[in-house]
């Protein structure tokens, strides 16, 4: 979100949930994905500045015209640093850790946003024992409340 340009929102002419699109450009894989923006998100645009020069609605004077994400600061901090971990490994070290608290993968597919259950399970169930994998697939939600 933090690359989001303003020519990639749509319907604000009518800003209203249900008529406000944000297609985005740069997503994991690659992929553009269009989605409907919550009446909070559109009363936040509502109340962003536009720049005359920057077309990113979370403009900045730096070089590159944009705030940058956590996860590049955290990377960039990395290569100075020598640390050499993405803020991305956290992610899998939540989602591998719940696995092996007892909840289902059906749970750790909504906290993680993947579209697919494979994408979760192919991902994350090869670190655990088979029991642990019996217990993940079962169907439910199995977890810690």
């Amino acid at each position: 979100m933090t690359s989001l340009k303003w020519p990639d929102i749509s319907g604000m002419d009518n800003p209203t949930q249900g008529n406000v699109f944000a297609t985005l450009q740069n997503t994991k894989g690659g992929k553009v994905r269009t989605i409907e923006l919550t009446q909070r998100a559109i009363d936040i645009l509502l109340q962003v500045s536009r720049s005359n020069a920057s077309d990113y609605v979370f403009w900045n004077a730096t070089e590159h015209g944009f705030y940058k994400s956590r996860s590049t600061l955290f990377w960039e901090y990395g290569q100075e640093t020598g640390f050499g971990a993405r803020l991305h490994y956290l992610r899998h070290k939540f989602a591998i850790d719940r696995l092996r608290d007892g909840w289902s993968v059906y749970k750790v597919q909504r906290y993680i946003g993947h579209g697919s259950l494979l994408t979760t399970e192919r991902y994350y169930l090869r670190y655990l024992s088979q029991k642990q994998q019996e217990r993940a697939r079962s169907d439910g939600d199995n977890a810690f409340r």
